[in-house]
């Protein structure tokens, strides 16, 4: 099988779902994780929860980098410690370097044109890399993302934390496939599932128990699966996503609507989706997804 290489760019570390999507593509045959960097705020702290996950998962060779904590525009806490770093597990962990900007530039510039990038976060590191290096606009096979929505009127957060940088993505050209709250709010884990997680993990999701039970302190609710997603429709291929090319843009100025990814094509029947490269998860078969996910990285 050929696998497609793939970079996760990811604000592991607050929501779950970051690292139960790492864990997801480590135990996807379809795709080969050549790196992984960090984004949004403590990204130095992020990255040694990644470090720390892929050790236990027994994937050292992956590397890790810290990226861009600071969005564009938006003002953040840089030094904000995310709710799953624990300063006694997490604290000494190295082994990633502070440049992910050129490590995505340059694996990008040195592929064949198949590499794809898997943000799951805010966008921030990828636009930047776009403007250091606008010829990878060429070379990136596509990007496939968790962030926006797009057949409702809602502000996502990866989209809102840093809308210009969004804005820079998607006017890009680079061929897009973008997973939103319209699919991903339906895939959720229920309460034995959450069991089956935390008590039969495979060695590569072997470091999510003792996330989880950290997430667990801040929230009430059992994980929803937005980031998952977005690393199965790398591949999926149809089988449980449905995708729909419409023309999008990314509301930077509104009032009360920065940050909203403005779907032309499908909400006001004004865009042109003909000459879009972006296209937008409609629909999902979220039972299919969840017990595909479970057997994956559980026993």
């Amino acid at each position: 099988m050929e696998r497609t290489k793939i970079i996760i760019d990811t604000d592991i570390g607050d929501d779950i779902d970051d690292a139960l999507a790492i864990a997801f593509a480590l135990e996807s045959p379809e795709l080969e994780v050549i790196g992984i960097t960090t984004v949004f705020k403590n990204v130095t702290a992020r990255a040694k929860i990644a470090v720390n996950l892929l050790k236990t998962a027994g994937r050292e060779d992956i590397p890790v980098y810290a990226g861009i904590g600071s969005p564009i525009l938006n003002k953040v806490d840089l030094n904000e410690i995310p709710n799953q770093y624990s300063e006694e597990k997490d604290g000494h962990a190295d082994g990633f370097e502070p440049t992910a900007i050129d490590f995505i530039i340059d694996s990008v510039m040195k592929s064949d044109g198949d590499l794809t990038l898997v943000p799951i976060g805010p966008l921030t590191n990828i636009a930047i890399a776009i403007l250091k290096e606008p010829k990878l606009k060429t070379k990136v096979k596509e990007i496939v993302m968790m962030g926006g929505c797009f057949y409702s009127h809602l502000s996502e957060w990866n989209i809102r934390c840093d809308p210009e940088a969004a804005r820079i993505v998607f006017e890009s050209g680079i061929p897009i496939k973008a997973v939103g709250l319209d699919v991903t709010v339906q895939c959720v884990l229920s309460q034995d599932d959450v069991n089956r997680l935390m008590n039969k993990p495979r060695q590569t999701a072997a470091y999510l128990p003792e996330l989880v039970q950290r997430w667990q302190q801040v929230t009430d609710h059992t994980p929803m699966m937005h980031d998952p997603l977005a690393i199965c429709a790398v591949f999926d291929n149809g089988k449980m996503l449905e995708f729909q090319r419409d023309e999008i843009v990314v509301e930077t100025q509104g009032e009360f609507t920065r940050g909203a990814t403005y779907n032309k094509t499908a909400l006001y029947w004004r865009g042109n989706a003909d000459q879009s490269v972006i296209e937008a998860a409609k629909t999902v078969d979220a039972e299919a997804f969840i017990k595909l996910y479970l057997d994956r990285v559980c026993y």
